[in-house]
Order: C-alpha cells, then sequence, then structure tokens
C-alpha cells in the first residue's frame, strides 16, 4: 500500500512506526513476533492509518503528535510538523546554556516546540513564544498546557508587531519561512499537499524579510552579549548572516547540520560579559 509513493526503506519504516503506535511492539518485536495478529480493532486502527499514509497525509498528523527533544508535541493540519535540524538547533542552545535563568523568546514559534523544549531545559527561565497563524496558536497553546511547561504566548505578526511586544532578552531564537517558491519543485507531496505554505514558503524576490525583521527587533531587545540563534535556508546562509554585520553582533557564525548544510546562524551581541 504504501510502497505507491514511498521508497522501500521509507515504506517498511512508516509500517513499523504505524504498528508501535497502536500495538506497542517495537521493530524488533515485529521481526521476532510477526506471524501474531492484531486484534480487530487494532487491525482496523492500522490499516485506516496506512490508508492515509498512501494517501501522502504525514505521519505526524496520522498519529496527532511528534516528538521533540523529549516532549511529545501535538500537531495537525495547519501547524508545521517540526524538523530534526529545529531539534538539533535547540539542543544546541540547551547544551550551551546549562542552568539558564534568563530570558528567551522564540519567534515564529509554530507548534510551540522550541520554547516548550527550552522551558522544559531552563525551569528557571522566563519562556516567551510569539506566533500570528490561528491552527498554530491554538496548537502551541494546547501543547503549553499538555506539557506543563512555563511559556508566555503572545498573538503577534512578527512581520508587522513592534519590537517592544518582544520582551528584552538573553536569547531570541527563530525557525521562521525560508524556503523560496521557486524550491517548491524539490518537495515532497506530503509536504506540499498537506503543510501550512505560509510556515514555510517566501517569495523569490524577497527571501530573506523575515530575517531582516529578527534582525531589527534583536537590535532593539537583545541585551548585551545576549545569542541571536537562526535556522536558516542551507543555500542562503551566507546572504543571511550579512544581514547581522555591523556594529551589534561581536561574532557571527554559520553552522552546519549533522548533514553538513549551513542551516544555523549564532550571533552574540557585542557586552558579553567575562
Amino acid at each position: 500500500m504504501l510502497g505507491r509513493l514511498w521508497p522501500p526503506e521509507e515504506a517498511a519504516a512508516l509500517t513499523s512506526s504505524i504498528i508501535l503506535e497502536y500495538t506497542g511492539m517495537n521493530r524488533g518485536a515485529q521481526l521476532a513476533f510477526g506471524d501474531r495478529t492484531a486484534e480487530k480493532e487494532q487491525m482496523e486502527r492500522i490499516l485506516a492509518a496506512a490508508g492515509r499514509a498512501a494517501a501522502g497525509e504525514p505521519l505526524q498528523y496520522i498519529l496527532g503528535y511528534t516528538l521533540f527533544c523529549g516532549q511529545r508535541i501535538e500537531v495537525g493540519s495547519g501547524v508545521l510538523i517540526p524538523r530534526p535540524e529545529t531539534e538539533e538547533m535547540t539542543a544546541m542552545i540547551i547544551a550551551e546554556n546549562g542552568c539558564f535563568s534568563g530570558t528567551v523568546t522564540d519567534l515564529c514559534t509554530g507548534s510551540g516546540c522550541i520554547a516548550i523544549a527550552l522551558s522544559a531545559a531552563f525551569p528557571e527561565a522566563t519562556v516567551v513564544a510569539t506566533e500570528n497563524a490561528h491552527a498554530a496558536l491554538r496548537a502551541a497553546a494546547r501543547n503549553i498546557n499538555l506539557t506543563g511547561t512555563s511559556v508566555e504566548l503572545i498573538t503577534a505578526d512578527i512581520l508587522s508587531q513592534a519590537p517592544e511586544t518582544v520582551p528584552v532578552s538573553d536569547i531570541i531564537v527563530s525557525n521562521p519561512p525560508y524556503v523560496r517558491r521557486s524550491e517548491m519543485v524539490a518537495m515532497h507531496r506530503n509536504v506540499m499537499e498537506w503543510e501550512p505554505h505560509e510556515a514555510l514558503f517566501v517569495p523569490d524576490n524577497d527571501p530573506l524579510l523575515y530575517y531582516r525583521t529578527i534582525a531589527a527587533i534583536a537590535d532593539a531587545r537583545l541585551v548585551p552579549g545576549g545569542v541571536l540563534w537562526l535556522e536558516v535556508n542551507e543555500q542562503l546562509a551566507e546572504e543571511t548572516a550579512s544581514l547581522l554585520h555591523g556594529n551589534i553582533f561581536e561574532s557571527i557564525n554559520i553552522i552546519r547540520d549533522i548533514r553538513g548544510k549551513e542551516r544555523f546562524i549564532k550571533a552574540v551581541r557585542h557586552g558579553r560579559q567575562s
């Protein structure tokens, strides 16, 4: 069923994940006890989920959640599915900041995954998240409640909000839309037909519009010595970093992700205390 849309290895992985979700049997158990027959209700749910996956619906929407830095994040229609790259950046922030107790702001929070993970890792910190899409706001609010984390959720459109709506912050982090519309042709059907385009795509003639706004917000609201973290388009990392050059930051580093792509920018504002 899944082989019509997915390569064999991916189809097998999807099938295994669906079976795990509805039977509790992991991949090892499935291999060891492959001759077992699922109960009627389990089989109905497995077949229904497999049918949805075969139609291209992302597994995370089918199951209703994904895992992100150890947190269960609910996702559904209209909410961008958190990517491994975003989790990688969040893990870097957590690893670098130990017992952080300052203020961190997550711009374009989407499902709330970054803010929730940081709040869980830094229980003494003040964590603020901004978003303007209604479906994402609902999902973020629910995820904050379900995870029991202390995240202040602000309704704000990053492209029009005044910098003063963002608190003075020690860390500002953002994974804004950054995929150019001309890059749509390279994206899988399950992304193009199911995930919210407004959370993914930017015009080809102005692909850095979100980053210009974020740079202005960081200029106004990032404390001396504060750190700006960005997830960026791998093909536009240098151009994005160039927006930050000037008198604001003392260091601007482009960081490669686990696949070797220029995916993240870390910029430290002048004034870090020793």
